[in-house]
């Protein structure tokens, strides 16, 4: 890991120098072109300014002893006329510095502030999709402590906690495949899925005495869709937490799975809260909070999170109904050919 982070740090410093090489080499040649063009244009100026003095008053310059002194063509220069371009020239290569240098600036930079706001979102989204796991794990925990506090076995639950680890491994590869902007489909079951994230989230339903259901309408076989398990899971995770969460105590949620229109396949969750109001859209916005008085205040990325992974393999999230008697989430996938 060490070597790899060296590598990295490489990398980055070695793109960086890139970088400032390319702009002073660009910056170079602007300047050096500006330069060249302004100094015509200045000589021009000066020249067209001018006057032949002593034509001009008449005199033949031929016969003027300052010709033997000076050679013949003897030229005025305006000061006047002079002054003027000078002032022109030196304002215009100043402006004309500051354009090419915020041109280029802003050109080679960009890519940079992309990277960067690439790299904060990477840093929110780990941190908000390793919550779910994390507080499974200290759940598992808090099981294990009471178990062996009470003399009773605790094998099972340490199996669970090393399935735990182990998605949460997987959610971080399925994190950082996705900040490469890669896509990784195979064929997945649904049925699979739903199962896997069922489980990894029921030490949080049981803790608020929150019944989990699931109904398959069909064929389980059939429901195949192209994507990455660990990915579709972490999306019908992150909608389970959320109905979890703002579900009361003793009520259930229930995870069904059937076809849907134009031979996509469907998954719905739905909750007995007290629905989520009239702009449902504003939950699937990064950072978007709805303070609704539960203790479950988030900080506005499992469902946006969530939709990003379902358009990654071609599918959509959106809030299918809602009332004050409970919300249903809406999961839409292709079936793989």
């Amino acid at each position: 890991m060490m070597t790899s982070d060296k590598q990295v740090q490489r990398d980055h410093h070695h793109h960086a120098g890139t970088v400032a090489g390319l702009i002073s080499l660009r910056m170079t040649i602007a300047m050096t072109v500006i330069t060249v063009v302004g100094g015509v244009i200045f000589v021009a100026g000066v020249l067209l300014g001018s006057r032949h003095e002593f034509t001009e008053r008449g005199l033949d310059p031929n016969a003027m002893s300052v010709t033997e002194q000076f050679g013949s063509g003897m030229m005025v220069i305006d000061t006047k006329k002079a002054v003027g371009f000078t002032v022109l020239f030196v304002l215009g290569v100043i402006a004309a510095v500051a354009l090419v240098g915020r041109y280029y600036s802003r050109k080679e930079v960009a890519p940079l502030e992309h990277a960067f706001e690439l790299q904060k979102d990477f840093v929110a989204d780990a941190s908000h999709e390793l919550k779910t796991p994390l507080a499974v794990i200290s759940t598992r925990i808090d099981l294990i402590e009471f178990r062996r506090a009470h003399g009773q076995p605790i094998d099972s639950v340490i199996v669970d906690l090393r399935g735990d680890v182990d998605r949460m491994n997987g959610i971080i590869t399925d994190l950082l495949v996705a900040a490469r902007g890669a896509v990784d489909t195979e064929p997945v079951a649904l049925a699979g899925v739903i199962g896997q994230s069922v489980d990894s989230v029921r030490p949080l339903a049981d803790k608020r005495s929150v019944e989990l259901r699931t109904h398959i309408d069909g064929d389980p076989s059939h429901f195949v869709v192209r994507g990455n398990a660990v990915g579709l899971s972490r999306c019908l995770v992150a909608v389970l937490d959320n109905a979890i969460a703002h579900s009361p105590a003793e009520s259930a949620v229930t995870v069904s799975l059937g076809y849907h229109h134009h031979g996509d396949v469907a998954i719905r969750v739905t909750d007995c809260g007290s629905g989520i109001g009239s702009d449902p859209e504003r939950l699937f916005r990064r950072f978007a909070r709805d303070d609704d008085g539960t203790e479950h205040q988030g900080y506005g990325l499992g469902l946006a999170l969530a939709r990003d992974v379902a358009n990654r393999y071609g599918g959509m999230l959106s809030v299918e109904s809602t009332s004050s008697h409970g919300t249903t989430m809406l999961i839409t996938l292709p079936l793989a050919a």
